[in-house]
């Protein structure tokens, strides 16, 4: 007979799903789909009739996002969606790069990068892969995103983890945004090709294809480019 498990983490009930998230899913979804485009301006009015909620958890999820970059608020000018001009994706990316770089090496260093616990990198490949065949670009962003998370959390640093969970949402904003553009069918194979290299021991190439892939995933997209056919598609 199996004795239960002792570990208080097994124990611990799932946080139960407040109105708060499902608006913060909701923006950050929209979001990644171009049905709300950066620099837009968010309003707890419209917002509130589009996702049938009232005010206040509308309002709580912007305090959210905006403590999390995805939104931007100021004096006269009110909520918008974050910016994605070069210059602020080019901050983005070196913080990431240095991450998850960072992350990499730890989890070589600890042995981390086994088949087994590399499993869930693979898990989130057929996830990515599931998308691609919808044409999902907020569910491929979203799997996309969970991927590098699994990679941060190899390295067993949770200061680290905790740092990149802070730039997560802004990044599933922007490879969903991405994805309105560059083949999807791309973005899971450099996946692949990703998963490949961390199950192969060697180190420098690790940290230099996973830069790689972290600025060409998104340096290949003319952002402004993209939002204003999406602005043109919309009638505006």
């Amino acid at each position: 007979m199996c004795a239960i498990s002792t570990r208080k983490e097994d124990w611990q009930a799932p946080r139960p799903r407040t109105l708060v998230d499902h608006a913060i899913d909701a923006i950050i979804a929209a979001a990644a789909r171009g049905v709300i485009l950066p620099g837009e301006r968010l309003t707890e009015k419209d917002l509130g009739e589009m996702l049938g909620l009232s005010r206040v958890p509308i309002r709580e999820a912007l305090r959210v996002l905006e403590s999390l970059g995805v939104v931007v608020a100021a004096p006269y000018k009110g909520t918008r969606l974050m910016d994605v001009s070069k210059d602020r994706l080019d901050q983005i990316l070196d913080v990431r790069v240095a991450l998850e770089t960072l992350a990499v090496t730890r989890a070589h260093e600890a042995g981390a990068l086994t088949p087994e616990k590399l499993a869930p990198l693979g898990a989130e490949i057929r996830e990515m892969q599931l998308m691609c065949d919808r044409r999902d670009a907020y569910g491929l962003a979203e799997a996309d995103t969970r991927f590098h998370q699994h990679l941060v959390e190899l390295s067993g640093n949770q200061p680290l983890v905790a740092l990149w969970q802070t730039l997560s949402r802004q990044l599933t904003v922007i490879i969903g945004l991405t994805a309105l553009e560059k083949a999807m069918d791309d973005i899971v194979e450099e996946h692949v090709r990703l998963l490949d290299l961390l199950s192969g021991g060697d180190l420098p190439t690790m940290r230099r294809e996973l830069e790689e892939h972290i600025r060409t995933q998104i340096h290949v997209i003319d952002f402004d480019l993209l939002i204003e056919k999406h602005r043109v598609r919309r009638g505006r």
